[in-house]
């Protein structure tokens, strides 16, 4: 079974900054074992424009968005899980209609191995908290646990690979945050000590 991973603008462009992993980026590696969905916002608005030569082209794109099939309307999932219809320059409002995907996919076929995919913490711990945890429905993942996923299932994503894409990761996301609070710099090293000491159990227990 494949995972379905709902994917929103801040993973799908740190996933692909590089293609120096199997001459691919870890979007595309991604792309080859689990199928890619987003809402038709995250694809016409935010990636568009945030798009760089190593992602998939606009025609490319189309074929990853979801149209609603269980409820019709993104306006009406959003007065369901937030009480409230954003406007059309709403922050999170691409991370919203993600959500809307992944519940849909639930709700429409009963579809199971569902992931929502963001790197976006201020999103899952602000706008979408309350409710996107309400849900046990999908597992929720960030870059760093793809980079896990690709080194389990991915036959060419060795294990030198896996260690050098969590430190290539943690440079990414470091350079979103320019003037971290030293705090917060070393909540990044131990986040990426962490995933470091995942990826040795990992290598352990499958040999």
């Amino acid at each position: 079974m494949k995972y379905t991973v709902v994917i929103d603008t801040s993973s799908y462009v740190n996933l692909s900054q590089d293609d120096c992993y199997s001459a691919r980026t870890l979007l595309k590696l991604l792309s080859e074992i689990s199928t890619i969905r987003f809402s038709s916002l995250v694809n016409r608005i935010e990636i568009a424009n945030h798009y760089n030569t190593l992602m998939p082209k606009s025609i490319e794109r189309v074929s990853n968005v979801y149209f609603l099939k269980k409820i019709k309307t993104y306006k009406e999932y959003e007065l369901k899980l937030f009480d409230f219809i954003s406007d059309n320059n709403s922050k999170n409002r691409g991370e919203k209609h993600n959500l809307a995907v992944i519940l849909d996919h639930y709700l429409d076929r009963k579809k199971l191995g569902l992931v929502y995919l963001t790197d976006d913490n201020s999103a899952l711990n602000g706008c979408l908290k309350d409710a996107i945890y309400a849900f046990p429905l999908y597992q929720i993942w960030n870059s760093f646990d793809v980079i896990l996923y690709l080194y389990i299932e991915s036959k060419r994503f060795t294990k030198d690979l896996a260690e050098a894409a969590i430190r290539d990761m943690n440079a990414i996301m470091a350079t979103d945050n320019m003037h971290m609070h030293p705090e917060k710099t070393q909540e990044r090293i131990r986040i990426v000590r962490s995933y470091l000491q995942k990826i040795q159990r990992i290598s352990k227990t499958l040999g």
